[in-house]
């Protein structure tokens, strides 16, 4: 409306021969619709300036620029792990687990569970005690990459079992798909590779570009002794498996020099239990605080991008609380006392979990 008044204005101003410019009238549905040509028309050449530069694209125009420079933007996959089927008895019949049996978690605090559905047939045969079924998650993301004991039902019963998945059990991270600021940096860091000899951000960029890897870091200052570079990769797990620290050799191997000692590995998983006494005044049962308090703290220390996975500041937990559970009117974090912060190639995990509520 103000584009219109002003046009108008400047109309009447050269003595436009046309003066009935009220709603309704010919010439002034032509005019807004002009006008709002005019307006899109700008916001489209604002968009396609914005996104010309790798610094501002985003979404397919970001895929679009980072063709130029041979960067794709990672694709999803899907977790894969060994679940373990354990006799509560040691006598018993053979027990055959079909290809495609579902395997799933509880249920969180949302209603939420995550299934897992195994890629082989196996036998948990008669007097043996255990056996390890290999399954894939029903869908891709780095939600299906669970800790220890998560995994415990089946969807079809199979007698007296114990189901469930090991420290260990994940043998392929799973990963969501590669979001704007990961690309953007692989591609930034694309002019790296042009240097004769393997820089910092050169090793980096290729760890990088395996799907899996969360991000990586490169020692170049000889760690080891001279010539030698480490390759610290962190997983969407957290620490890596060894199948993805394979596929991270093979793509550092294509741009190591002949002299070059080369040593890539995980970085390492820190428990850390969290006690924290909460206040609140809610009619909220005391398990429902509890879960609820519990799933905060769990978000809080995921391994995900845009967290400093090796420190643990607790003015930022005692926020995350608060700010996610409204009814919560004190948080005090009992344990740890005081902030956590490890070397850079460590990656604090969730151990165990204790929440005191108090009523106000």
């Amino acid at each position: 409306m103000e584009l219109k008044d002003e046009t108008v204005a400047e109309l009447k101003e050269e003595g436009f021969v046309i003066t009935n410019f009220h709603s309704g009238g010919i010439f002034y549905t032509l005019l807004m619709i002009i006008l709002r040509v005019k307006i899109e028309f700008t916001e489209l050449l604002r968009t396609v300036l914005n996104n010309m530069f790798i610094s501002h694209a985003s979404g397919v125009w970001l895929d679009i620029k980072s063709a130029d420079y041979a960067k794709k933007r990672k694709a999803a996959q899907k977790t894969q792990g060994y679940i373990t089927l354990t006799r509560l008895e040691a006598s018993g019949e053979a027990i055959k687990i079909g290809k495609g049996q579902i395997f799933k978690t509880e249920k969180d605090i949302n209603g939420e569970e995550l299934r897992f559905i195994t890629l082989s047939s196996a036998v948990l045969q008669k007097g043996a005690l255990s056996v390890d079924v290999l399954a894939e998650a029903e869908k891709e993301g780095s939600r299906y990459n669970v800790s220890q004991g998560q995994i415990t039902r089946s969807l079809i019963y199979l007698g007296e079992l114990k189901i469930h998945n090991g420290e260990k059990w994940i043998v392929r991270e799973g990963s969501d798909t590669e979001d704007d600021e990961g690309l953007r940096s692989r591609t930034l860091r694309a002019w790296s590779e042009l240097a004769m000899r393997a820089i910092e951000d050169t090793f980096i960029n290729a760890a990088e570009s395996v799907p899996g890897v969360l991000f990586a870091q490169a020692d170049c200052n000889h760690p080891r002794g001279q010539g030698t570079v480490d390759v610290i990769v962190t997983g969407t797990a957290g620490q890596s498996t060894e199948g993805l620290l394979e596929n991270v050799r093979e793509a550092v191997s294509k741009i190591t020099g002949p002299y070059d000692d080369v040593l890539v590995k995980s970085s390492v998983t820190v428990p850390q239990d969290i006690m924290v006494n909460i206040t609140i005044s809610d009619t909220i049962t005391d398990e429902e605080a509890r879960n609820k308090t519990a799933s905060l703290i769990s978000e809080y220390l995921s391994v995900r991008k845009g967290r400093k996975l090796y420190e643990l500041i607790c003015s930022d937990l005692n926020y995350a609380i608060r700010n996610g559970y409204k009814e919560t009117t004190n948080a005090q974090i009992i344990e740890p006392d005081q902030d956590v912060k490890l070397s850079r190639d460590k990656v604090l995990i969730l151990g165990s979990v204790t929440v005191n509520v108090i009523r106000e």
